[in-house]
């Protein structure tokens, strides 16, 4: 039973990865609207949007050892994500207007006006971003009980939640907007997200019997100096990895722009690329360190 609702979750995982790129596909055209201009309304969603995958993470790693159901807590995560990813379409389009009165002040100063627009796009998209970057290390948590390979379980949710981005930025550019319009993709993605949370919602019910008799520990065992020591290293490794990552997919993009009419879908196309080939390194990595 544990290793069906563990494939489950993988296969929900992956649809979530879907929605979470209709999303912030939606997310760039809207506040495109609300900034005036793509320069802006880029920053603000992809750095609003990695900077909340980093604090949910972060977040999961500060109090994860507290929550007992992780995986009513990532059905929980998923409806926030719906509910708060929902709103910000419908609302990113009056934002300009809202801020209209308050920006007429600092007409002359551009650098001002930037600034509050930044900070208030930030603060709203980062809430959605948030609950995403939790449900990776959630799910590894809810995994981890059933099957201790801890590198496994991680490439393998890693690995199916990319490859279900890839989907979702395809998807949304080629065939839902110009289907279903900007708030009816919003609704479908918000729906693909209530749909896996309630999904999980009954695998904890299916598998919390069995669960609650076994005991879990209340805490983890402090880590030796050395093991402190390396896990920082590590750390920073994978934060300059990230950060030269995004490095070369801005100057891959810039190159690729001279061969190709720059428009969403070139971009959508671009992006499933670089995301497809993260997906299968994560798949690739869970089968090596099964091995």
């Amino acid at each position: 039973m544990n290793r069906i609702a563990g494939w489950i979750l993988c296969a929900i995982f992956f649809a979530s990865g879907a929605a979470a790129l209709v999303f912030e596909s939606l997310w760039f055209r809207q506040a495109g609207l609300a900034f005036g201009t793509s320069v802006w309304a880029s920053t603000v969603v992809l750095s609003s949007f990695m900077a909340g995958i980093a604090f949910g993470n972060a977040l999961a790693v500060r109090f994860g050892t507290r929550i007992r159901n992780p995986v009513l807590f990532y059905a929980l995560l998923e409806a926030a994500v719906a509910t708060s990813g929902a709103i910000l379409v419908w609302i990113l389009p009056d934002l300009g207007r809202a801020l209209g009165p308050w920006l007429a002040t600092g007409v002359e100063n551009t650098a001002l006006i930037n600034a509050i627009r930044f900070a208030v796009g930030f603060s709203l998209l980062v809430i959605p971003a948030t609950a995403m970057g939790a449900t990776l290390p959630i799910l590894v948590k809810a995994l981890g009980r059933w099957d201790p390979d801890f590198g496994g379980i991680l490439g393998r949710l890693y690995g199916f939640n990319t490859l279900g981005a890839v989907l979702g930025a395809l998807a949304a550019e080629t065939v839902l907007v110009s289907a279903l319009g900007v708030r009816g993709t919003a609704l479908a993605a918000g729906a693909v997200y209530l749909t896996a949370g309630v999904i999980a919602l009954l695998i904890h019910r299916v598998v919390s019997g069995a669960q609650a008799a076994e005991a879990q520990p209340e805490g983890e065992e402090a880590p030796a100096d050395g093991s402190r020591v390396r896990a920082w290293a590590f750390a920073l490794s994978s934060f300059l990895a990230g950060f030269t990552l995004l490095a070369f997919e801005v100057v891959w993009f810039r190159f690729v722009r001279l061969f190709i009419d720059p428009n969403p879908r070139a971009f959508s196309l671009m992006l499933a690329v670089v995301l497809s080939g993260i997906g299968l390194g994560g798949f690739l990595a869970g089968l090596v360190l099964r091995r």
